[in-house]
């Protein structure tokens, strides 16, 4: 297995990732991948970008698992907050691209921590 730690922004570097949407996009990051039989080790978010740690046999399946996290859940955001789009005047919730790193198993710990515990550690909670 090979893990990943991948990163992506919202589109224009948005600050939308609050509050209710914040909420609602880590349930559907979740499910996502559980529908997707993608193995999501960790997530987080912070207000215009957030991070994932996936679990997965190869690299080639990374570009198909962060195209499902972005689309599904971008899709699933716009139709549960029909407004946002609207308002925000924007037609994608993600920008296009994303950036990851692959993790050496003796740093899984401390790339989970650091993924899941980043709002803490700025003191945005």
């Amino acid at each position: 297995m090979k893990y990943f730690h991948v990163w992506f922004q919202t589109k224009r570097k948005r600050r939308i990732l609050i509050d209710e949407i914040d909420k609602e996009i880590s349930i559907f990051f979740e499910e996502i991948s559980k529908n997707k039989n993608i193995r999501l080790v960790a997530h987080g978010t912070l207000p215009d970008h957030a991070h994932l740690l996936l679990e997965l046999t190869n690299r080639d399946e990374l570009p198909k698992a962060v195209k499902f996290l972005k689309g599904i859940s971008a899709r699933r955001i716009f139709k549960t907050f029909p407004i946002l789009k609207e308002q925000m005047k924007i037609n994608n919730l993600w920008a296009r691209k994303y950036a990851f790193k692959e993790v050496p198993e003796e740093a899984l710990v401390t790339v989970s921590r650091y993924v899941s515990n980043q709002k803490k550690d700025l003191h945005l909670i």
